[in-house]
């Protein structure tokens, strides 16, 4: 029994004490203490686990700082070096140049890519540039600036301060024309405050903002492309003139996409004639499913005014 216990190997923490010169166990106050105090009293095996922890954390910290300072020099030379713009494409369609177009944009060849502000650039097409209704601007790699175009589409023109304010479906001034452009819509009716070119128009009655918006994004839904005047003038009877020949009342400021849909109709099946001239009341076409023509009495035309039914209910 006793020679077992001679055998078995003492695991007990020691450390070597000066004054005897020889190695003793260490107390529980010198292993778990802690501070340069105690360093001294610490076991070779507490040692050597430090001092593998701090070099754990130098390495640590050496390869993030590696990491990084590599990261950064690559972002670096990417900014300086690479990803320069050599193309800037223009598409769609606009009574622009090319040129125009990118130099009103503002980014230029040489720039980087990723530092192009690609937003700002789009928005100072529109505001420059009037007649484009939307401007986006996007990136393609390795280094190519893509620029596409919409043209606005032109509602008419109103009088404003002796000159004609050109306008878009949603009121924006797309010039200040100093004579009735050809083949515009007149537009009556609008009380003007401001027009300032590439800007929404200032109402004076805010009430026909919405009466004209909505006109006109109707006409555009129904794909009128001979209207050459828009009167606002009596809110209770709103008046599209179609072809400079037909008079069409709409009655009411409401239900313009269904009257005009109606209004096409009539005119697609040839239930008014091409030389036929007049007026055609949609103003009660919602309720009755019907319209009424007034022809204006000429040779051409018939003698009495007819009506006509929607045959696409």
């Amino acid at each position: 029994m006793d020679r077992n216990r001679k055998n078995r190997r003492d695991t007990t923490p020691r450390v070597y004490d000066k004054k005897s010169g020889e190695y003793r166990p260490v107390t529980d106050w010198e292993e778990h203490g802690s501070g340069e105090r105690n360093a001294k009293y610490v076991s070779p095996q507490r040692r050597a686990d430090t001092r593998k922890r701090r070099r754990r954390r130098f390495l640590l910290l050496f390869y993030i700082f590696l990491f990084v300072t590599v990261v950064v020099g690559a972002v670096v030379i990417s900014l300086t070096v690479l990803f320069k713009i050599e193309t800037i494409e223009v598409s769609g369609t606009s009574r622009y140049p090319a040129q125009a177009i990118v130099q009103a944009g503002g980014i230029q060849k040489g720039e980087n890519l990723f530092l192009a502000n690609t937003k700002k650039a789009a928005a100072a097409i529109q505001q420059k540039l009037p007649y484009i209704g939307t401007a986006k601007v996007s990136r393609h790699l390795p280094a190519k600036i893509v620029i596409e175009v919409k043209e606005e589409a032109i509602s008419g023109a109103m009088e404003y301060k002796g000159k004609y304010a050109v306008v878009s479906s949603n009121g924006k001034v797309l010039e200040l024309a100093d004579k009735m452009p050809e083949n515009c819509p007149s537009i009556k009716g609008i009380s003007l405050s401001k027009a300032d070119v590439g800007k929404n128009i200032v109402y004076g009655d805010t009430s026909q903002k919405d009466t004209f918006q909505s006109l006109s994004a109707a006409i555009s839904a129904n794909k009128f492309d001979k209207i050459t005047g828009i009167d606002l003038s009596n809110p209770y009877k709103i008046q599209v003139v179609y072809d400079a020949r037909i008079v069409m009342n709409l009655g009411l400021p409401s239900d313009f996409d269904y009257k005009l849909r109606f209004a096409k109709s009539i005119l697609d099946e040839g239930k008014i004639k091409d030389n036929e001239k007049g007026t055609l009341n949609l103003s009660v076409a919602v309720e009755d499913n019907n319209a009424f023509f007034d022809p204006s009495y000429t040779a051409s035309s018939s003698a009495a005014g007819h009506s006509a039914q929607n045959s696409s209910g």
